[in-house]
């Protein structure tokens, strides 16, 4: 229950909207295929999943070490 009053940000609160305006909108056209994806929206938006679940298109973070520098020694070809 905690998940689902916390952590509201501004592309939550869009998908509600959007997903709400999908919802009367098909209630007014009587059109079951938009219900549902506005019922899938709206489901995304509570429950704050967006791409894959929450946090699941996150990048990793890169290690602080540097990589080795080689040395790498030339010739002179004549």
């Amino acid at each position: 229950m905690k998940v689902l009053i916390s952590n509201w940000h501004i592309m939550r609160i869009i998908r509600l909207i959007l997903a709400l305006a999908i919802i009367v909108q098909s209630w007014y056209m009587k059109d079951t295929t938009t219900a549902v994806l506005g019922i899938l929206l709206l489901a995304s938006a509570i429950f704050n999943m967006g791409c894959c679940g929450p946090a699941g298109c996150s990048t990793s973070f890169s290690s602080s070490k540097k990589p080795q520098e080689k040395n790498t020694g030339y010739e002179e070809v004549v």
